[in-house]
């Protein structure tokens, strides 16, 4: 144990273990969307559906449903439902989805590849031309949980975990895998494309997360040597991230050595 946090009603405790890194061969692609956590490397990967919306659409009607004008009560019941919907319900089913990924990449030896998808809230923002009901179900969306989770767990029995930049996944959901030609969508095909050269039909959930296994394989190649030198203590904390040194606030901290310390150094 490392350390302990305790407050009026919790203790949070810090514990380390070391966790030998995984010598893995080859990678797998997660791409997070709303409905689903889809994971592979081939033309035929895995979608994990954890019923997200269906909970949440469901919770919505409930509080609908509830005519009593008194304002203590709906808060009451409101933050109960809200509850359910965030973290009682569909934090078991992602933690359940999570789990599962990690474990069949480590049974595999697989290296879990995601994308940086960060910023995307400002997509679904007023004033977008979008509707009330359409931004609240895509702000709803808990792509940064589902991350954290994977993360947390793959460092935490040693397996390498990459993430791709902006600039590597651009065009990963629309490039088709077999060919490398822009794929075409159709109102009458919904979330599948095809593609004009290869004559298939594909999901566009599928074909990122091919394209995420594969553009991740040759970035995982590059920094093997130094994923196998971090090896050690893993923290296994629920948020305690790593913390990020900002240039404006943190600078003044990172200062060198004066001219005393260096020739008592020397």
């Amino acid at each position: 144990m490392r350390s302990f946090t305790l407050t009026t009603n919790k203790l949070s405790i810090c514990i380390a273990r070391d966790a030998p890194s995984i010598q893995c061969a080859s990678t797998v692609g997660v791409d997070r969307n709303l409905r689903n956590l889809t994971v592979g490397k081939t033309s035929r990967p895995i979608a994990m559906t954890y019923r997200r919306l269906r909970i949440a659409k469901n919770t919505v009607r409930t509080l609908a449903s509830f005519r009593r004008d008194d304002t203590r009560i709906r808060t009451a019941i409101a933050s109960k439902y809200g509850q359910r919907r965030t973290a009682a319900r569909t934090g078991h089913l992602l933690h359940t989805a999570t789990k599962t990924i990690v474990t069949v990449a480590v049974q595999r030896r697989e290296a879990i590849v995601l994308e940086d998808i960060r910023g995307i809230r400002c997509l679904y923002r007023k004033g977008n031309g979008q509707t009330r009901k359409y931004r609240g179900r895509m702000n709803g969306w808990s792509f940064s949980e589902a991350q954290r989770q994977i993360e947390c767990k793959a460092r935490w029995v040693g397996l390498p975990v990459v993430r791709l930049s902006r600039r590597e996944t651009r065009g990963s959901s629309v490039t088709c895998p077999r060919c490398g030609e822009r794929l075409h969508s159709d109102k009458r095909l919904g979330r599948k494309l095809w593609c004009g050269k290869c004559r298939v039909v594909m999901d566009r959930d599928r074909v990122a997360a091919v394209n995420l296994a594969r553009r991740g394989r040759v970035r995982f190649a590059r920094s093997r040597p130094l994923i196998e030198a971090q090896g050690g203590a893993v923290e296994a904390v629920k948020g305690n991230p790593t913390p990020t040194v900002i240039p404006g606030v943190d600078a003044p901290k990172l200062t060198q050595p004066t001219t005393s310390q260096q020739n008592s150094a020397d």
